[in-house]
């Protein structure tokens, strides 16, 4: 375990795995201050700067693929604690932070939520990241704080969850955006004094660009970061409505995440949330259940498809122009159910709910991941793998199911 002194002001880039302890003096790392004896985990895929506020002596746990280098004179590092701690004391306190992916945005909203902190204010972090959450799980857009400061945003206490119901944001640009916008407010009703907007890494087509154009325009925020040379220019025309635009470079060394690295991730954010959870049942006629052609449209009397469907329908619904059916279907006269105005045919085996991922909640308030255990159409019954424990009045089923492993798996229908 090397032991490395640093002398006042001195920084050093540490790239994970590797566990640290202060050992005398001052730290400053994400503008969190580190006081001897405190100890702290850099995670594999992450990389920290640290910089010394005093003569300070650091231990530093590694192995094969942990790094320290001495932070590079170039390395913008330092100029993006300068501008934080300037906007922030000439009053900033809505901002919104805009980049590629591993381009350092989730540190960059950690440096100014810590910054605020030290300002004396209150301020709360959105993570608008659906794909790749820091403070609640994946496919959330959460709200969190503390009352410390932080090394990462993965310790905020997640105050508020709303559903998107997917990692994939391009499909829900106008939801991420409306529930972004109610957390502001909401964060804004509830006495917290400045709000900072951790965004997804979607910019590199123009839908992305226009996604994050439109979340400015609804959020109406001081000040935007915008990290990376291939954005410069892009957001400067904000200006015209009171924006204030800071163009910020990149690191010059990135670690960026592989595809593995970032499911490996998100499995971790689901495991926290829904392991060793309840079993919650709520009667399907009590509760709202989105997000599921199942339960959108009009029910469809099984008798009326028994010249249709060949096999056992236990549930049927017409939404759209298509029947969809759960049960055991072996074949179907598509001519016959083009009679009725069934133009299409999805067929959904009994059982291929089980793992489905969802939100448990109420309406317009908390909303808590789970997953589906079964939909028992026959005794009209959901049951839900869940730690929320309040009142149901709304169930939000996503686009995918949980492993045993905690990693995505898609739906798959038969269609006709």
């Amino acid at each position: 375990m090397p032991r490395v002194k640093l002398a006042p002001g001195e920084a050093l880039k540490l790239y994970g795995p590797m566990a640290v302890t202060l050992a005398s003096g001052r730290l400053s790392v994400h503008e969190k201050i580190v006081e001897p004896g405190e100890k702290f985990i850099v995670h594999k895929t992450r990389n920290y700067v640290v910089v010394a506020v005093e003569p300070s002596e650091i231990d530093i746990s590694m192995l094969d693929e942990s790094q320290i280098q001495i932070l590079d004179q170039n390395d913008p590092y330092l100029e993006k604690i300068k501008l934080v701690r300037d906007i922030v004391a000439k009053g900033a306190r809505k901002i919104i932070v805009i980049g590629c992916t591993d381009c350092g945005k989730t540190s960059l909203t950690t440096i100014t939520f810590n910054t605020m902190l030290a300002n004396g204010l209150k301020p709360i972090v959105i993570d608008s990241d659906v794909g790749q959450a820091d403070i609640g799980p994946p496919g959330f857009i959460t709200m969190g704080s503390s009352n410390k400061q932080i090394y990462w945003l993965t310790e905020l206490q997640p105050l508020e969850m709303k559903f998107i119901g997917d990692i994939k944001p391009q499909l829900y640009s106008q939801t991420i955006i409306y529930e972004t916008k109610l957390l502001v407010e909401k964060a804004l009703r509830s006495n917290y004094d400045a709000v900072v907007i951790d965004t997804d890494g979607w910019v590199r087509d123009e839908q992305g660009i226009q996604h994050k154009l439109m979340l400015i325009e609804k959020v109406k925020p001081d000040v935007v970061f915008v990290l990376g040379d291939e954005l410069k220019g892009i957001f400067k025309q904000l200006v015209k409505i009171g924006v204030e635009v800071y163009e910020l470079p990149t690191p010059i060394y990135r670690k960026a995440r592989s595809r593995e690295e970032r499911r490996a991730l998100r499995s971790l954010r689901y495991r926290e949330f829904l392991e060793d959870a309840s079993i919650l049942k709520a009667k399907i006629d009590d509760v709202v259940i989105l997000g599921h052609p199942l339960f959108l449209g009009s029910e469809v009397d099984k008798n009326i498809l028994t010249p249709i469907i060949d096999g056992r329908v236990i549930h049927a619904r017409y939404y759209t122009g298509t029947l969809h059916v759960y049960g055991v279907v072996k074949s179907y006269n598509l001519e016959e159910a083009r009679k009725h105005g069934f133009e299409k045919i999805k067929a959904y085996p009994i059982g291929f709910e089980k793992g489905l991922y969802c939100s448990v909640g109420v309406v317009n308030g908390p909303e808590y991941p789970g997953v589906i255990e079964k939909i028992d159409f026959e005794n009209r019954e959901i049951i839900i793998r869940t730690k929320y424990t309040g009142r149901v009045e709304v169930v939000k089923l996503g686009k995918f199911k949980l492993t045993e492993n905690y990693t995505e798996e898609y739906i798959e229908v038969v269609q006709q």
